[in-house]
């Protein structure tokens, strides 16, 4: 399997096309990536109060996510009785537990069964020692991240570099505003290489992002293999604030606005479900005191969409173009650092036994 990694971007070229074509390279991604690495589901003020849930359906595993009284929970949301769910989408439980809806079998807020009817001739059946699957939880700069893999190593110990960037802005405090979505039928490492390079500016986003944020003063940061951190600094600091695009390993995109005064972000939440379909939804996230001014609210959500309107064609053209047999990996600009990054990360989790 070869991810055309060079010694460094100088050398590099992008991915062959069966990286972003191949279904049963993908399958692997699956069971080598998406299920042994943490990804964002919620911010922490999308479950806020007590009974507050959210559904995820992580590759055909549905997973709860559920604010109790002291902490947040995550766990199978699979009855232990005959399997069937026992929630659906988000909302709150307006209770102090979960009920099947098929039979009633009641759950606490932290998976353990509180009870189950008519089972009293179940010989040896005990109820209360029974315990939905736990899922690892981490709350980190405001995010609700999941894990799958019971053998996960913690989350923040990996960050503590991006941690230190990201927390003189308060980003843990950053709330969510306004979500766009998006289908988007390719590729989901087409999403990611989009994001973590400005070097598309002058051709994409001519008016929008690149009288700003030109290609040329761009540049990617060191990492330490599990996040990506591109800095796009701006012709006039004292008109518009610099801002990162980052990328919490694997698909956890976020764009952070250096605001001093009033930092916001863009979070991209990317529902993987096949090699040549997600699902993409654009959050919004502002600190508290700006998410009450409508007007400023607005701005920011008219400029995301536009943006990405913008994105939208030249990655479906790229999917086109890896689909095309006339199609080769071709060099990398030295801009294109965190694509390079990237693929290195991809040859690390993909090679682990």
């Amino acid at each position: 399997m070869s991810y055309q990694l060079a010694d460094s971007v100088k050398e590099a070229r992008s991915l062959p096309a069966e990286h972003y074509t191949s279904r049963e390279l993908f399958d692997q991604e699956v069971e080598q990536i998406f299920r042994r690495e943490w990804f964002p589901v919620a911010r922490i003020d999308q479950l806020e109060s007590p009974g507050d849930y959210i559904v995820v359906d992580h590759f055909g595993d549905e997973i709860v996510v559920v604010r109790g009284q002291q902490q947040m929970n995550a766990f199978s949301n699979i009855c232990l009785h005959r399997g069937c769910p026992l929630l659906e989408g988000t909302g709150n439980l307006n209770a102090n537990h979960i009920s099947c809806p098929y039979h009633k079998w009641a759950y606490e807020l932290d998976g353990r069964l509180r009870g189950a009817p008519l089972m009293e001739q179940a010989e040896g059946f005990v109820a209360t020692s029974e315990q939905l699957p736990q899922v690892a939880l981490e709350i980190w700069q405001g995010w609700v991240f999941l894990n799958i893999d019971p053998n996960a190593e913690p989350l923040a110990p990996q960050l503590e570099v991006l941690n230190a960037k990201l927390t003189p802005f308060a980003f843990h405090e950053l709330q969510l505003v306004e979500t766009m979505h998006f289908d988007s039928p390719w590729n989901w490492k087409i999403m990611v290489e989009n994001f973590m390079e400005s070097y598309h500016h002058m051709g994409t986003h001519p008016e929008t992002l690149n009288p700003a944020f030109p290609a040329q003063g761009t540049f990617a940061e060191p990492n330490d293999g599990k996040y990506l951190l591109l800095e796009n600094p701006s012709i006039d600091e004292t008109a518009i604030a610099p801002f990162w695009a980052g990328c919490i390993l694997p698909v956890g995109l976020f764009a952070l606005f250096r605001d001093q005064q009033a930092p916001y972000a863009f979070w991209y939440q990317l529902d993987v479900h096949s090699v040549d379909r997600f699902d993409l939804k654009i959050h919004i996230l502002v600190p508290p005191a700006l998410a009450k001014q409508k007007e400023v609210v607005e701005q920011i959500v008219a400029a995301s969409t536009a943006i990405h309107l913008e994105d939208i064609p030249v990655c479906e053209g790229v999917w086109k173009g890896v689909n095309s047999r006339f199609y080769q990996p071709g060099r990398l600009s030295h801009l294109e650092a965190c694509l390079w990054q990237f693929y290195g990360y991809l040859e690390s989790q993909m090679g682990r036994s």
